[in-house]
């Protein structure tokens, strides 16, 4: 589906953000980006709503546009 970018209020755990192993999390001042490539939006969904079940604040969330076009005809 494509390479997403969330940022949260806080700083996560690393116990915490091993929970989601398709994402890299980038600690900065009061906030945390998680960002990696999602292969669908029940993918998407699973994290955002992990996320709110733990009561994290989603600050945002956005597409990161493919650095190459795609392969293919």
């Amino acid at each position: 589906m494509g390479h997403y970018v969330i940022r949260v209020k806080g700083t996560l755990s690393r116990d915490l953000t091993d929970v989601f192993p398709s994402m890299a999390a980038d600690p900065e001042p009061a906030q945390t980006v998680l960002h990696g490539y999602l292969a669908d939006q029940a993918a998407l969904a699973g994290i955002l709503n992990h996320l709110d079940m733990l009561g994290v604040d989603i600050l945002e969330v956005m597409q990161v546009p493919p650095t190459r076009p795609p392969e293919g005809p």
